[in-house]
């Protein structure tokens, strides 16, 4: 008789839900095939049979909680008969073989309650407008009658013939009609007003806390609690940046969001500053020797953060990549704990919601977390003349016992030349 138990998950993880069976008491079941359905405070997974034969007694029902070794099942080999139930709650005194969490992990990490950071589109304003066509004139054959003159002065000004009315014989087009042209102004173009989500029906009721949401406000008070926190806020002039971007996106032919340079950034700025790439122990603190940026995404069931590993070591397309695919794992509750696991240091970005500044909390055993606020085009003074440039403000959230202030501004200010000077990242 084999035994189906409630696996950890997580070293934060004391309990999980029973979601569905798959299968009934009495049914017959195959090694590998899926028996059950639970819910972890990360992900859901389907508990497979380790054994050939017949599910007996059904521990927990659909909903119920049970602890981390708790029994959930049995299964019964050929000519075996049920035993007595067993409270589903008991913990089992071992199941190695359901440890999914390897134990040699130094690094503990758990969910992060932040923002999401995928998919961020910075917000700007567009300082460009096209032309609106002028009226042709057609020549032989549909062309624009031209002189040979007219033409070399168009491309030299960069002129567009198809936009120049002639006043020559027939509407041909000179010299002095190229060097007289005037773009015509861009029509000006309404605001859209925001759109607004839909409106609900308001009712009372009580929303059962799931696994994650369980989680997230333990970890909070974990963080908020015991952890000093202290703000460093700086304010970026990211119009490289965002250029450099919009080649990538064009030569790639993929598309990168501005929190996929900022990942980057962020990885190659912790290198020169090795005692922010950090975590707080009871007996010391540990200097990690790779750096993996954990990234908050937000689900529809809470905020988790999946961990981007040796962020440093990757281009931007391939940070690009693998961020998106991890968070279409994390909202379909499909990440693994290696995929959640271990960050250390962590991005929280509100930019795609339009806001401008915030403070994040500290995912522990992290000792800093960086806040990335939205792109905006703003005047600002560059050589005593007023410029219109794209300015970020991003807010640096330490741990005091860890991160004193000048050590954080200074890895502000390291952050600062790689977002400033964008093509430090491609080097």
């Amino acid at each position: 008789m084999a035994e189906i138990i409630m696996p950890k998950m997580g070293d934060a993880m004391t309990e999980g839900k029973v979601v569905r069976w798959y299968k009934k008491a009495g049914d017959a079941v195959k090694k590998g095939e899926p028996v059950l359905e639970i819910e972890t405070d990360k992900v859901n997974l389907d508990l497979e049979a380790e054994q050939d034969g017949t599910l007996g007694d059904v521990a927990a029902e659909a909903g119920k909680m049970v602890e981390v070794g708790g029994v959930l099942a049995t299964i019964l080999g050929a000519g075996e008969k049920a035993a007595p139930k067993k409270e589903a709650a008991a913990p089992a005194a071992e199941a190695p073989a359901r440890r999914a969490i390897d134990k040699k992990d130094s690094i503990k990490h758990s969910t992060g309650e932040y923002g999401e950071a995928i998919d961020m589109k910075a917000p700007r304003v567009d300082r460009t407008a096209a032309a609106s066509s002028a009226a042709s004139a057609s020549g032989d054959n549909g062309r624009r009658r031209s002189s040979p003159l007219a033409r070399k002065m168009a491309r030299e000004m960069g002129v567009s013939i198809e936009q120049v009315q002639g006043s020559g014989p027939g509407g041909r087009i000179v010299a002095n009609d190229i060097k007289n042209f005037k773009p015509p102004a861009a029509a000006p173009q309404k605001a859209k007003a925001p759109s607004l989500p839909p409106a609900q029906q308001l009712e009372t009721k009580e929303i059962p806390l799931t696994a994650m949401r369980r989680t997230i406000a333990k970890r909070l008070a974990e963080s908020t609690g015991p952890i000093p926190h202290f703000y460093l806020t700086a304010d970026y002039d990211v119009t490289n940046l965002l250029s450099l971007r919009e080649q990538i996106n064009e030569i790639a032919g993929i598309k990168t969001s501005v929190n996929d340079f900022i990942v980057r950034a962020a990885a190659l700025a912790l290198r020169h500053h090795p005692n922010v790439n950090a975590s707080w122990g009871d007996e010391a603190i540990t200097q990690h020797g790779e750096i993996h940026i954990g990234i908050a995404v937000s689900t529809p069931e809470g905020l988790i953060t999946p961990v981007v590993r040796n962020a440093d070591q990757k281009a931007v397309t391939d940070i690009s990549n693998e961020v998106r695919t991890l968070a279409d794992k994390a909202k379909n509750r499909k990440l693994t704990p290696n995929d959640y696991q271990g960050s250390t240091f962590t991005i929280s970005n509100l930019g795609a919601w339009g806001i401008e500044e915030f403070t994040a909390i500290i995912n522990p055993p992290n000792v800093a977390i960086l806040a990335i606020g939205a792109a905006s085009a703003q005047p600002v003074v560059v050589d005593r003349q007023v410029v219109i440039r794209d300015r970020m403000k991003v807010t640096m959230s330490c741990d005091h016992r860890v991160v004193d202030g000048a050590l954080g501004a200074e890895y502000l200010r390291t952050l600062r030349s790689y977002i400033e000077q964008p093509v430090r990242l491609i080097l």
